[in-house]
């Protein structure tokens, strides 16, 4: 029962590292102010950003900034 145990710990702690290095990464407009803002997306749109964003170590909101920063070039 201890090798269930070290296995699940082991795991938390590599999702830890993971999760503090995306927190901890800077992001490229620190020094913009951020906002809060409600989406409605369906059920299966937000487990496939989740998805995406686990993909990537990162977030779903990165996702998004970078979406429109991309759309906005194009303007």
């Amino acid at each position: 029962m201890a090798n269930m145990f070290e296995k699940y710990a082991a795991d938390r702690e590599a999702e830890q590292r993971k999760i503090e290095k995306t927190v901890a990464a800077p992001a490229a407009a620190d020094d913009e102010k951020r906002t809060t803002l409600s989406l409605s997306l369906t059920v299966s749109d937000k487990k496939a950003l989740k998805m995406m964003a686990a993909e990537r170590e990162t977030t779903i909101a990165a996702i998004i900034h970078e979406w429109v920063q991309e759309h906005i070039r194009k303007d």
